[in-house]
C-alpha cells in the first residue's frame, strides 16, 4: 500500500505541476501572466505546489485501506486541514489551493478506493467511488441553510446557494464529478485524437469546464447573472472559433485578455483540469 500510496500522490502532484505550467489559461495564474489575481504568480503556485506535493498521498492512503465512504470524510478532512497548513505556510497566508485539495483529496481517495476493490482505474469509477463520500453534502451542510438565519456568515458558496440553488464544487463531488465524466476528460483524450498536444489538449479540456461546471468564483467576481449568460457565451465563442481552425495562439490569447480585464478568475473550472489531468495519468487510455 505504502508503494501504491506514493505513486498515487506522485501523480497528484505532477497533475497540479501541469496545471500550473498549462497557458494562457484565460483569468488564471500561469507561466505567462497573472491572470486576474494581484496577489498569486507563476512562482509562488510552484511554491504552494512544492509544499503539497509530498502530501498528496495522504488521501489516496485512505481509499487504499478500504475505508468506507461514510467513514471517509473525517480522515480526508484532517488531512485537507494539515495541506491548507503546509499551503499557507509557503504561500504567507495565499489561497492557492484550497479549492483543488478538496477535489483532488477526493479523486485520490477514489483512485484508491479503485485499487481497493480492484476495479479498472478508469475515470467513471473512480469519479463515482471519489464522490461517495460527500453523497449527502448538499443535504447535510447547504440545505439547512434554506431554513433561517444561521447566524453566522454564509461563505460565497453557502450565499450562492440560499440565492440562486448553486451547488457549486460540493453538489460537483455529490454526483460523482459530473462536469470531469462528461466535460473535462472526454475533452482532454478527443482533443489528443486530433493530433493536439497533451498541453494543447489541456487548455480544450479547461474551456469546456469553463462552460460547464458552477464556478463560484466567476459568480463571486462577476454576478451570479453574468455567469449563466455573458461569460458562458463568451468562452462558447471561442470554442466555436477554435473548432472552426481559427488561430489557437490569437484566440486564446483573446480570452485572457478579456477575461482578465473584468477580473475574473475561473478557479473552480482550474481545480476540475487538474482532476482532469490526475484522471489522464491514472488511466492514460481514453
Amino acid at each position: 500500500m505504502g508503494m501504491e500510496s506514493k505513486v498515487l500522490g506522485a501523480l497528484a502532484a505532477h497533475a497540479a505541476l501541469w496545471e500550473i505550467h498549462v497557458a494562457p489559461k484565460p483569468g488564471l495564474v500561469d507561466r505567462l501572466n497573472r491572470g486576474a489575481h494581484g496577489d498569486m504568480d507563476y512562482a509562488l503556485f510552484l511554491r504552494s505546489a512544492q509544499a503539497l506535493a509530498p502530501l498528496w498521498s495522504l488521501p489516496g492512503e485512505v481509499g487504499l485501506k478500504g475505508t468506507p465512504p461514510e467513514e471517509a470524510l473525517a480522515p480526508l478532512r484532517n488531512h485537507g486541514i494539515a495541506m491548507e497548513g503546509a499551503m499557507f505556510q509557503a504561500t504567507g497566508g495565499v489561497n492557492t489551493h484550497k479549492g483543488l485539495i478538496y477535489v483532488l483529496s477526493l479523486l485520490l481517495y477514489g483512485a484508491g478506493r479503485t485499487v481497493f476493490l480492484g476495479l479498472p482505474p478508469v475515470p467513471e469509477v473512480v469519479c463515482a467511488l471519489g464522490g461517495e463520500p460527500c453523497r449527502n453534502a448538499v443535504r447535510d451542510e447547504l440545505v439547512p441553510l434554506l431554513a433561517g438565519d444561521p447566524h453566522r456568515p454564509l461563505t460565497h458558496g453557502e450565499a450562492l446557494f440560499r440565492s440562486h440553488g448553486v451547488t457549486g464544487v460540493r453538489g460537483e463531488a455529490a454526483r460523482g464529478f459530473p462536469s470531469l465524466r462528461r466535460g473535462g476528460v472526454p475533452a482532454f483524450f478527443y482533443s489528443l485524437r486530433q493530433g493536439n498536444s497533451w498541453h494543447d489538449a489541456a487548455l480544450d479540456a479547461l474551456l469546456v469546464l469553463m462552460e460547464i461546471c458552477e464556478d463560484s468564483n466567476i459568480m463571486h467576481r462577476g454576478g451570479y447573472d453574468f455567469w449563466r449568460g455573458p461569460y458562458r457565451q463568451l468562452v462558447r465563442a471561442s470554442r466555436r472559433r477554435l473548432r472552426e481552425g481559427g488561430p489557437r495562439g490569437e484566440i486564446l490569447a483573446a480570452l485572457d485578455e478579456t477575461i482578465t480585464s473584468k477580473r475574473l478568475s475561473p478557479g473552480g473550472a482550474a481545480d476540475l483540469l487538474t482532476g482532469t489531468l490526475f484522471l489522464a495519468l491514472v488511466a492514460p487510455t481514453p
